[in-house]
Parts: structure tokens; C-alpha cells; sequence
């Protein structure tokens, strides 16, 4: 699961607070950043205080990077000092940032999942950057466009600078596929279904592929992708209507249990899965593809028995049963996601400009290609990828090409109970599936219901 994905759960939690929920502090919180002035009154050294979440993988080694960076920093920097501060759960972020932003102290950056800016900016208490901000940090040039694209509800608005950027893609068996005989990953849902038929052999317990309904979040991943592919979205143009049980979304979330239901090519085991039950599936030769796959699954797949013969290829774009995308459609092939910085309100003059060279020194070229080499987590800054072998690899540029067809989420901060109501039909018709009680229209009445769910969110 990628860092944005574990982010997903603070959504629901802390959108309540931008949709006018009282915030109150219990206490006061001392302001972790501070200021050293000499007897004249003038600034000599201040503490800017980073809050960032725990690598819970290696947090030894997150804290060796970001200690490095921070004193490289300094030493470029006179004066200003760099200071980390964690969180390991979606309470003690939610905490933290409800009570700063309600006291007016706390840290100076913040680091946020990408889904979570709607929600940041619709609390009103981060800076919007202006063109001489964005100047400052290197220019928006400096970026990869689709990542801007969540950076604020449009040009001018953007509050988030991403630093991190988390395609997703397709992960396959190089082996399984080529004792099937197929010479090349699938580029349509219909070249996906024909392949991952190839692929099934339930009698050896080998799947073409595998799906994970009982996950609480990637469900949507998927559902999202392929109701865009079909020309619709959860959320309506102008964020002020629910669309979960339009006639894509319909088709999105049919397609996908189809893979049990009609195609046959997933397990009917699966409607207990969870995103971790996925993998183990593929890692164990099990699962021939999956699909929605980002880079923080390389870790795992190189410590598995298939370390060798795995590979990633762009999501396929054109719906089952059609040679192009019907009327409305888009070329999705991932959501934009990833990581971003954010600076509240409350931090200014000579602090929020020393907030500002934290993050372009952090986004630049070498600091982005020592995170990739210690954290596998893509660059966001596009001349990271030139003259840089590391990056110049074929999985590299499969996620590369994905990210050119990235698409933002609905800029609402209403999603976060979006993606909750959605898991919610994924779970309901899952258990429906494997208790046998599932009925034609099942999946239609269920999202009809979730979106009056979502309506609320959106009116609130």
C-alpha cells in the first residue's frame, strides 16, 4: 500500500473539521519552531519543524536520510535549523493538525497525502502560493504536470507542492506469461479478460488475476479508473452532485466483480481479500496480474519468490467489448497521488520564506534522487530522470507513462467519505457473492444508496 493509500483513512476523520465541525484545543501547544534573537532584536538562527509521518518499515533509516538532508540543509542555510517530528497513526496526525491549525502554532510544514488537499484547502489555514512562492521553490516547470494538478482546485489556487508521486500501474508474471504464450501485456480490458483466461488454471490454483473487496480503500482505486474509462466520475463537474450510481459507475464496479462472476479469472476466495491478501496471492505465483499497483510493492516482490519474473506495464485504457473509448471517456490510467507540503497560515515573514527553501532544496535533483535510492518513492521533479540510470529502467518508465495519464480525484473535501461509502458497496456485494445471495441489480441498488450517503457530504 502506498503512503497516500494509508493516508486515505484520515479523510473521513478530519474532513468533518473542514465541513464546519467545531475544532476545540485542549490546552495550549508551545510552538515547536522557534526564533533565537539577540539583544539588538534581530533574528540570528530559527528551528523550522517538519511534521512528517514514520517509515514504519525502516524508521532507522528514515530518520538517518532525513537527518542528513536536514544538516546539508543547515549548512547551505546559516541560521536555520531543521527539526523532524513523527506521527505512526491517522489519530496523532488528526490531532495535531485539527489543534495547530485551531491555536495558530505548531509545525511549519506539514506533509500530506495528495486526496487529503481538497479537504487542507477547504480548512482555509495553508498558505495559497503565489508566483513569486512558486519562483522560490524552482518554478512550476519543475514538476510533473499532472502532480499540480491536486495541488489546489485550479491555477492560482494551489496550496500543496508535491514531492513525491505515486503512479499506479499493472504488475504481471513474466514466467506465467510466457508459458501462456502471451508475448505482451494487455493494452485493453479485453485483451486483459482474453489473457488472464489463458492464465487460469483453478485446478493448480492459478488465476489470471485477483481482486480485493474487503480492503476498506482500494476498491475505489479501481472503481474510480474504470468509471472515468466509461465517461462518468463519483462526483459531478461542478462538485455539487453525487454520481456513484451512474451507468459508468455501474459498468465500473459490474466490470471489476465480473472477474469472478462471468470471466471467471479471479478466485472466488477473493471477496474476503484485503490489499495484503492481493499480493501474497501474486507473490506466491497465485495471481498471474494485478491491477492499481504502485512502486511500494518493489520491496516486497524483490524479497519474493518471484523477484525475477515480474514486471509493470500502464494500466489498459479502453473499455471490454469496445476498440475506443465510448463518448465522454478518458484515457485513465492512474489517479494522481502521491505526497505534498503544505505551510499553515500561521507561519510567516522570515519563517515562511525559510519554509520555502526547505522545499525547494528537498524537491531538487539530488535530494529526489538519494529519497528514490533510500526509499524507492518516485521523484516528482522531472530532470531527476535525466542522464540517471536508477531511473532510466524499464518498470521506471512503465510508471512514468502512467503518470502522463494520471487524472485528480473530484476536488472536493467530500472525498474522504466518498472512498468510505464506495468501500462500503465493495464489502456489501462481496459478502453477497460469497454467501450466494447475490442478485442481478445487487450492485445498482447498492451504489444508488451510497450515493445518497455521498449527496449529504457534498450539501454539508
Amino acid at each position: 500500500m502506498s503512503k497516500a493509500s494509508n493516508r486515505a483513512k484520515l479523510l473521513s476523520a478530519v474532513a468533518m473539521v473542514a465541513l464546519g465541525t467545531t475544532v476545540s484545543a485542549c490546552g495550549s501547544q508551545s510552538n515547536t519552531s522557534s526564533t533565537q534573537e539577540n539583544t539588538a532584536g534581530h533574528a540570528t538562527s530559527m528551528t523550522l519543524t517538519i511534521f512528517t509521518s514514520k517509515y514504519t518499515a525502516n524508521p532507522q533509516a528514515q530518520e538517518q536520510f532525513l537527518n542528513k538532508l536536514a544538516s546539508q540543509f543547515e549548512q547551505k542555510n546559516p541560521g536555520i535549523k531543521i527539526q523532524f517530528t513523527y506521527y505512526d497513526s491517522a489519530s496523532q496526525e488528526n490531532t495535531t493538525l485539527q489543534t495547530s491549525l485551531a491555536t495558530q502554532q505548531g509545525p511549519d510544514i506539514f506533509d500530506i497525502g495528495t486526496t487529503f488537499v481538497p479537504t487542507a484547502y477547504a480548512m482555509n489555514g495553508f498558505h495559497v502560493l503565489s508566483k513569486q512562492d512558486w519562483d522560490k521553490i524552482g518554478g512550476l516547470q519543475k514538476f510533473f504536470p499532472a502532480q499540480l494538478k491536486m495541488s489546489g482546485p485550479g491555477s492560482g489556487h494551489y496550496i500543496a507542492v508535491p514531492w513525491e508521486m505515486v503512479p499506479f500501474g499493472l504488475v504481471y508474471n513474466k514466467k506465467l506469461f510466457k508459458e501462456a504464450g502471451i508475448q505482451s501485456p494487455p493494452q485493453t480490458w479485453t485483451e486483459f479478460v482474453k489473457d488472464a483466461q489463458k492464465l487460469t488454471n483453478p485446478a493448480k490454483n492459478q488465476w489470471g488475476t485477483a481482486i480485493d473487496p474487503a480492503d476498506s480503500f482500494d476498491p475505489w482505486h479501481v472503481g474510480w479508473v474504470l468509471t472515468k474509462q466509461f465517461g462518468g466520475d463519483f462526483v459531478s463537474a461542478d462538485l455539487k452532485r453525487a454520481t456513484l450510481d451512474s451507468e459508468a459507475a455501474v459498468k465500473g464496479l459490474t466490470f471489476w466483480f465480473d472477474w469472478v462472476q462471468k470471466y471467471k479469472i479471479a478466485s472466488p476466495n477473493d471477496m474476503t481479500n484485503k490489499g495484503t491478501d492481493e499480493l501474497r496471492a501474486f507473490e506466491n505465483g497465485h495471481a498471474a496480474m494485478l491491477v492499481m499497483q504502485g512502486t511500494s510493492l518493489i520491496p516486497s516482490l524483490e524479497s519474493s519468490a518471484v523477484k525475477d519474473d515480474y514486471a509493470f506495464a500502464p494500466m489498459p485504457t479502453i473499455p471490454y467489448g469496445m476498440n475506443a473509448l465510448p463518448q465522454g471517456g478518458v484515457p485513465v490510467q492512474t489517479f494522481v497521488s502521491g505526497n505534498d507540503f503544505v505551510i499553515p497560515k500561521y507561519v510567516t515573514g522570515e519563517r515562511y520564506q525559510a519554509a520555502l527553501k526547505w522545499i525547494k532544496f528537498f524537491t531538487d535533483v539530488p535530494q529526489q534522487n538519494e529519497m528514490y535510492n533510500v526509499y524507492g518513492q518516485m521523484p516528482v521533479n522531472v530532470n531527476a530522470y535525466k542522464n540517471n540510470p536508477e531511473l532510466n529502467t524499464p518498470v521506471i518508465k512503465a510508471f512514468v507513462a502512467a503518470e502522463n495519464h494520471a487524472y485528480p480525484i473530484p476536488f472536493t473535501p467530500a472525498w474522504g467519505n466518498i472512498e468510505v461509502v464506495y468501500g462500503g458497496v465493495s464489502n456489501k456485494i462481496a459478502n453477497a457473492i460469497a454467501t450466494h445471495s447475490y442478485h442481478d441489480g445487487d450492485i445498482s441498488a447498492a451504489l444508488k444508496a451510497a450515493n445518497q450517503q455521498a449527496q449529504s457530504s457534498l450539501q454539508q
